[in-house]
């Protein structure tokens, strides 16, 4: 796709890419009023995403839940475990290789990265009451979403139709809720992304830090990304039972899904190759039809992989220690249940996660806007790793559901 220098028709990754180079290059021209006014806009926007993210993780989780409507006690009982379980894993990988690497890495990790020489104050301050906290939203979503599945199962089995109508009310209810936070996230907050982040930019460049984490992050990419391949390869190897002839058939086959993925940064648009190469993988097109649809958005080892190698290096940058483990475990859990609850939009891999990363690894405002945006930057690799997840997955539980003889006739 040609470069194009309308803003409309960037895509987000150019944005950020702009708004970070040219607070880098020229910040430091800008009048305090102005980055007071700027910093506002990015703190108001934080503060109205804050209130919202819990009616966000809530209708995603609980409408991922209901989205099964066949065999949802299998689904249950196996697809979704299997799927946290595995989203679990993938952080605690980037936890271990962080470990391990990070601090080899020729990457700032002085104590000055978080210091401040100015503290630049909002030129205004939002606050909105917290209705409930996104720990307590995940736990709802995840409740109601199992109750009112098992109560639709069962009135459909008994022809209970009082029941049923329920439960088809709470469905319609909670799609409600996903369109609308949808709506809120793709129409409006992710089009605002480059403004969210100009203000904790502009804060990182008055306090003299935005140049020394700039330019410390290609190494973390490459290594990031080179984790992410080797892991996926890995994955690949043992559903294969380590025949590499196998092994190599189930990547090339996955091929033409992953560089859809890398080039346009959506799970969903390559979703069409990534069902193709898992029915070649599984020799099941009718199983592979369910196992992707079901996976697309919810089986995310890319997000797990970057976001915990990110968040490690950016402790480091910050000056910070790393966690112990067991906060990293309680970080893990917590973030492999939220995988539930992204959003398929560009960034929203990032937006749920922000809490857990304020509260088990102590992230500023500062910390998450930067983090947001190289986020974003780190998307097409990311994603790519997410297709190869689930087309890896996809040949797992294959294996499982025909071992148990479930949807094999």
């Amino acid at each position: 796709m040609a470069f194009t220098l309308n803003p409309f028709r960037m895509k987000l990754p150019v944005k950020l890419i702009l708004v970070i180079a040219g607070v880098l290059f020229f910040g430091h021209y800008l009048s305090l009023d102005v980055k007071q006014f700027c910093f506002a806009i990015s703190l108001s926007l934080k503060a109205v995403l804050e209130f919202l993210l819990p009616i966000i993780i809530f209708s995603y989780l609980s409408s991922c839940i209901l989205s099964f409507k066949k065999g949802v006690l299998i689904f249950v009982v196996i697809l979704l475990p299997t799927v946290y379980v595995s989203n679990f894993i993938a952080t605690q990988v980037g936890y271990g290789v962080s470990l391990l690497v990070l601090e080899k890495i020729n990457f700032a990790t002085s104590s000055n990265a978080g210091t401040v020489s100015e503290v630049l104050t909002p030129m205004w301050s939002w606050s909105f009451p917290k209705l409930i906290s996104n720990d307590w939203a995940l736990y709802i979503g995840l409740i109601s979403g199992l109750f009112f599945s098992f109560m639709r199962s069962f009135a459909q089995a008994q022809n209970i139709g009082s029941l049923l109508k329920l439960s088809n009310g709470f469905e319609r209810f909670a799609n409600y809720l996903k369109q609308g936070s949808s709506f809120f996230l793709i129409r409006i907050f992710i089009p605002l992304v480059p403004f969210f982040i100009l203000g904790f930019i502009i804060n990182l460049q008055h306090a003299g830090t935005l140049g020394q984490i700039v330019t410390s992050y290609a190494p973390i990419f490459i290594f990031t990304v080179s984790i992410q391949a080797l892991y996926a390869a890995f994955l690949f190897l043992v559903v294969a039972r380590f025949n590499f002839n196998l092994w190599f058939v189930y990547i090339r086959n996955t091929i033409p899904a992953i560089i859809a993925g890398f080039s346009t940064m959506s799970s969903a648009a390559a979703m069409p190759l990534t069902l193709l190469a898992a029915e070649k993988n599984t020799g099941n097109p009718n199983m592979a039809r369910v196992l992707i649809p079901a996976t697309v958005n919810i089986h995310m080892i890319g997000n797990g992989l970057t976001i915990t190698i990110m968040a490690m290096a950016f402790l480091l940058t910050f000056g910070m220690s790393f966690p112990d483990f067991h906060t990293i475990l309680f970080f893990g859990l917590s973030f492999a249940l939220a995988q539930f609850a992204i959003a398929a939009v560009p960034g929203g891999g990032i937006l749920v996660m922000i809490p857990l990363l304020e509260k088990y690894l102590g992230f500023t405002p500062e910390m998450t806007s930067i983090i947001t945006a190289l986020y974003v930057l780190f998307d097409a690799p990311l994603t790519a790793t997410n297709i190869m997840g689930n087309s890896i997955a996809a040949v797992f539980l294959n294996k499982v559901f025909t071992k148990l003889k479930i949807g094999t006739d």
